[in-house]
């Protein structure tokens, strides 16, 4: 009984995260006023990208297995980065300029990237450890949720977006940023969160306050960076005129 809620709950987990990382393409697709046969070719990609992972999934050697999901780690911090900086700059290039390069700077958000390959890896090969699914099944499973999430969530986003009036560039850069924060803020919490389950038993798990002070730096330190170039590029923008 135990072990089939522990299933149960893991198949829900996979669920969710796969969920969200459609709902980012999204997201993406819809902030950036493509058109709905462009979204379907996105969600397209995804759906083919997950297939085809999911059928050479049960024949990845283990010791590849890991070096994919640490590649997929380093991605993760490398996209965090870029979204980061790309949104600020999508956001400040409109506000400044008029000029929207929303265009090219939302496939950091809806391209299939590393990342999200990894993440797609990860959740083919976790389908079939616990549900016992054929790797083909899985991947359609993945695939399917990719495909719905992206269409979903893009025609979502834009309709939301044109009825509430901000559907522009600067609400993109918004995005782009609050989710490059994020990012990065999950590459602090979730190592911390793996090591504190290698611990005997949770009692005996430790804060480390010099881990914790060095993550809330951070992200002081990216809030306040962005908080700072929007200063300038309004300062700038009103001594031009």
């Amino acid at each position: 009984m135990i072990m089939s809620n522990v299933v149960d709950f893991l198949t829900a987990g996979i669920f969710g995260g796969t969920a969200l990382l459609a709902l980012k393409s999204g997201v993406g697709c819809g902030l950036s006023g493509l058109r709905i046969r462009e979204m379907l070719c996105f969600a397209s990609v995804y759906a083919l990208a997950a297939l085809i992972i999911g059928a050479i999934v049960g024949s990845v050697p283990l010791a590849l297995t890991e070096q994919i999901i640490g590649l997929g780690l380093v991605m993760h911090l490398i996209i965090g980065l870029a979204l980061v900086y790309f949104g600020i700059e999508t956001k400040k290039r409109w506000l400044s300029d008029r000029k929207d390069i929303s265009r090219r700077t939302f496939l950091l958000m809806s391209l299939p990237c590393p990342a999200c390959l990894a993440a797609t890896f990860l959740a083919c090969l976790l389908f079939t450890d616990t549900t016992g699914m054929s790797g083909v099944a899985a991947g359609a499973v993945v695939g399917g949720i990719f495909f719905a999430g992206i269409v979903g969530g893009g025609a979502g986003t834009s309709w939301i977006t044109t009825k509430t009036g901000t559907k522009n560039p600067s609400t993109l850069g918004n995005v782009m940023l609050f989710l490059g924060l994020f990012y990065l803020l999950c590459l602090l919490i979730v190592p911390a969160y793996l090591q504190a389950q290698d611990a005997p038993a949770f009692t005996t798990t430790t804060t480390d306050p010099a881990g914790m002070l060095a993550a809330f730096i951070l992200m002081a330190t990216l809030i306040l960076l962005g908080a700072l170039v929007d200063r300038v590029r309004r300062t700038t923008h009103h001594g031009g005129r």
